[in-house]
């Protein structure tokens, strides 16, 4: 299994054209998230306090599920 945090793993979909690449590109300019977090329970808390403007929590939810998925493969 992979050891990586969420954000690194989520700057891996930057340039997509999907939610997910709209949400990596948001985390990569935003210069206070968790970069080191693999909790989603931080994490979660962390974007529901510090919402991106048209980003709806359920594309982090999906995210971080693919997050885990990559982290065993």
């Amino acid at each position: 299994m992979k050891n990586y945090s969420f954000y690194q793993y989520i700057r891996t979909r930057r340039g997509e054209a999907s939610p997910i690449g709209l949400l990596a590109e948001h985390i990569a300019g935003d210069a206070m998230f968790p970069k080191y977090s693999d909790d989603y329970l931080e994490l979660s808390d962390y974007l529901e306090r510090n919402p991106y403007e048209d980003m709806p929590l359920s594309h982090y939810d999906t995210a971080f599920e693919d997050y885990r998925n990559w982290l065993e493969h």
